[in-house]
């Protein structure tokens, strides 16, 4: 997992398959970031907590990527690598699927 804030995303796209965006879902700049990374056609998920992820967004994925669009984000983005820990152990184990939404 690949860990940016938000100035660097257009070098973080060409090395992830999936962008997920922490911050506030109504920011005008995550959307923008989200619109930027869907346009060259990544998947980018904008959350405000780690409970938000889904198992079916990473299957079959390598590599994530992280955009911090705040600071003071620090506890969320831990909770959110731990998550993203979770659904790889999963996902290694063939049971991502099964993961608990």
């Amino acid at each position: 997992m690949l860990h940016i804030h938000q100035g660097i995303l257009s070098d973080l796209l060409p090395q992830v398959q999936i962008v997920v965006l922490i911050g506030n879902r109504a920011s005008d700049h995550l959307r923008e970031m989200a619109r930027i990374a869907e346009f060259r056609g990544r998947a980018a998920y904008r959350i405000e907590n780690a409970s938000e992820l889904q198992p079916r967004w990473f299957s079959g994925v390598k590599e994530v990527g992280i955009v911090v669009g705040a600071t003071g984000l620090e506890p969320i983005v831990r909770a959110v690598n731990e998550r993203l820990d979770q659904f790889s152990d999963a996902q290694d184990k063939g049971m991502l699927d099964g993961l608990a939404q």
